[in-house]
């Protein structure tokens, strides 16, 4: 509306100008007036061109006046064409800075998908270290409850060896009927049978071994009237190691301590595989033994050869006697025979020791003694 009113303002008065410029030029045409010592044709024509002009100059101005765009057209094209130019500049920088920043972005992304993984993983290994803490802690409450039924039990074995010692003091200078670690006895038992039943063999051993030691001289404890004084868990865990095992088992019993006449007895169990430690006919040990006149010196060195087969049997796993320390026996013929056969051979012999039986790891070992001459073996 406001563009409407003002072509038509300018049409108005640029007509307007060329009506008075035609009029102001008939009269001075008609007058004959001239200016500036023109002649009248060309003066009516000056005053034509400077209607023109004035019609330019009004219309210019006017719209100078109620337009800021066409002042800024006129008047300001240059400072306009420079803000332009810095505007692209400045576009461009931007752009520039938008590239980068983009860059920056795109790494930043990288970064924190980086550190997300990052955090997905140590999520994960914090859940599984929790969940590990919290069986640990589990575990924690479990030993602690152990340790307390174990410390329980350790003051009753202390309280009941103090009792021991205080009460029967007096006496530790009496007969010896076991030495520490000594052997009381000894018992097999198949492995993998029912936990209550290897349990039932277990007491029913205890008591077998109750009645010899009290015909030995041993007396009950007046607080448990048990001759043995073992501890619960001991009694439990060897049960269970029977339990868990598939071979049949040798149970010793032995005691902890020196046991006098009239004491009861601290005990504990010891238990290994029973196996086969030697075959029957099996050849233990073999030595060369010269000839000699003296019988006595023969049956010396027979009787060095036996005590080196005591040593190998215990080192395979023979359990010795507990009073002689021996693990078998040999025939005293046979022994006589050997020694005879070497002082009558006037020859080095070689011996052999050799198992009569299938010998197991409870024993005993018997063996005989076999005497071939040294050329003999070697023809």
């Amino acid at each position: 509306m406001y563009s409407f009113i003002l072509i038509s303002t300018l049409i108005i008065i640029s007509g307007l100008i060329a009506f008075i410029g035609d009029w102001v030029g008939l009269k001075i045409g008609k007058k004959r007036v001239t200016i500036f010592g023109l002649r009248p044709h060309y003066t009516a024509i000056f005053i034509t061109i400077i209607s023109g002009i004035l019609i330019a100059i009004i219309t210019v101005t006017i719209l100078a006046i109620s337009s800021n765009d066409v002042r800024t057209a006129l008047f300001g094209m240059e400072e306009l064409k420079e803000k332009l130019s810095n505007l692209s500049r400045e576009v461009e920088l931007r752009n520039m800075q938008l590239s980068s920043a983009k860059e920056d972005l795109k790494e930043k992304t990288t970064q924190l998908q980086e550190i997300e993984e990052k955090y997905q993983k140590l999520s994960e290994d914090i859940k599984n270290k929790t969940n590990q803490l919290e069986e640990l802690l589990i575990i924690r409450e479990g030993l602690i409850e152990e340790k307390g039924k174990l410390d329980k039990e350790v003051e009753e074995l202390n309280a009941t060896i103090k009792a021991l010692y205080s009460g029967i003091a007096w006496v530790r200078e009496g007969e010896v009927i076991f030495g520490s670690d000594e052997q009381i006895a000894l018992t097999i038992i198949q492995g993998q049978r029912p936990i209550e039943e290897i349990k039932k063999a277990l007491f029913k051993f205890l008591n077998e071994a109750s009645n010899k030691v009290l015909a030995m001289g041993a007396k009950k404890d007046e607080r448990t009237n048990q001759v043995f004084i073992i501890s619960q868990e001991e009694f439990e865990n060897v049960a269970q190691k029977i339990y868990d095992s598939d071979k049949e088992m040798i149970v010793r019993l032995l005691s902890s301590i020196n046991v006098i006449k009239g004491e009861p007895i601290v005990a504990h169990f010891n238990i290994l595989e029973n196996k086969l430690v030697f075959k029957i006919d099996e050849e233990i040990i073999s030595e060369e033994i010269e000839s000699s006149e003296v019988y006595s010196e023969v049956e010396k060195k027979l009787l060095s050869l036996l005590r080196k087969v005591n040593i190998i049997a215990v080192k395979e796993g023979i359990i010795p006697d507990p009073k002689t320390s021996f693990v078998g026996t040999i025939s005293a013929v046979n022994l006589y025979d050997t020694v005879k056969t070497i002082v009558e051979s006037g020859t080095t012999m070689k011996v052999s020791l050799i198992s009569v039986y299938d010998t197991w790891s409870t024993g005993p070992l018997r063996v005989r003694m076999e005497a071939k001459p040294i050329s003999s073996l070697n023809l």
